[in-house]
C-alpha cells in the first residue's frame, strides 16, 4: 500500500483502462466517487477513462491460445500517460495475469489490484478467502501469490460462477435462480474459509458485503 500512497495526492490524474467489462468500469468510477471524501465537486480526483472494449479476450488468450491482450493493454496505458495520467488502474482481475509482461513496456505505473486487494484482506485480519472469479483468476490462482491460504471452487462450480459473470457483463443484473445457486455453492465452504473475495469486478455490481450470511464478502473493486 505504501507504493499507492506515494503516487496519490489530490492533483493526481487517474487513468482508468476499462471495458473489461464496461459495466464494471462504470461501477468502478462510481465507487471512486463514493469513497472519496469531498466538500465540493472539484475536490474529486480527475479521471480519464479509456473504455476499451476492443482489447482481446484475456480468457480466450489463456484458454485457447488466441491473441494476447498485452500489446493492446500497453498501447492503451501509454496513451493515457501521454494525455496526462499519473498512473493507471484496470478494474479487471483477469487482466492482472498479464501484469508482469505489460509492466516492462509502460511509461506510467499500473497499480496492481491483486497485490492491493490482498494487502487489504490481510489488514482486515482475514487470510483464507474463498475466491469467486473468472477462468484466469481461479484457474491460475492469481491471488495465491499474496494469499497462500486462498480457497478456490471446483472446476464445475467455477463454470457456474463464470456463467454468472457473463450474465452480469451483458445484463448488469443477476437472475434470481443463479443468485440462489451461488449462495448454495458458497455454503459448501463454510468451515474452510473466513471470508469471500469477489475476485471479478462484475460481481460487486450485484453482491454486497452482507450478501452471504455469516461470511463477509470483500469487493475487489473497493
Amino acid at each position: 500500500m505504501s507504493k499507492v500512497k506515494k503516487i496519490f495526492d489530490r492533483e493526481t490524474t487517474i487513468g482508468i483502462l476499462g471495458g473489461m467489462g464496461p459495466y464494471a468500469t462504470n461501477f468502478f468510477l462510481k465507487r471512486i466517487l463514493d469513497l472519496t471524501p469531498v466538500k465540493l465537486d472539484r475536490d474529486h480526483f480527475r479521471t480519464i477513462i479509456d473504455n476499451n472494449v476492443k482489447i482481446p479476450s484475456r480468457t480466450r488468450a489463456v484458454k485457447y491460445n488466441e491473441q494476447s491482450p498485452v500489446n493492446d493493454i500497453v498501447n492503451s496505458i501509454n496513451n493515457l500517460g501521454k494525455i496526462g495520467c499519473s498512473c493507471v488502474m484496470l478494474p479487471c482481475n483477469s487482466a492482472h495475469y498479464f501484469y508482469q509482461s505489460v509492466s516492462k513496456k509502460i511509461e506510467i505505473p499500473w497499480l496492481n489490484m491483486i497485490e492491493i486487494v490482498s494487502s487489504k484482506i490481510l489488514d482486515l485480519n482475514y487470510s483464507k478467502p474463498l475466491i469467486l472469479g473468472g477462468y484466469i483468476t481461479t484457474k491460475k490462482k492469481v491471488y495465491s501469490k499474496y494469499l497462500p491460504k486462498s480457497v478456490y471452487l471446483t472446476d464445475n462450480e467455477n463454470r457456474i460462477v463464470e456463467s454468472i459473470i457473463e450474465e452480469i457483463k451483458i445484463k448488469n443484473f443477476l437472475d434470481k435462480n443463479l443468485e440462489k445457486t451461488i449462495k448454495t455453492i458458497v455454503t459448501n465452504y463454510d468451515g474452510l474459509i473466513d471470508s469471500i473475495l469477489l475476485g471479478c469486478t462484475e460481481l460487486p455490481i450485484v453482491i454486497n458485503e452482507n450478501y452471504f450470511r455469516g461470511k463477509k464478502a470483500i469487493s475487489s473493486i473497493d
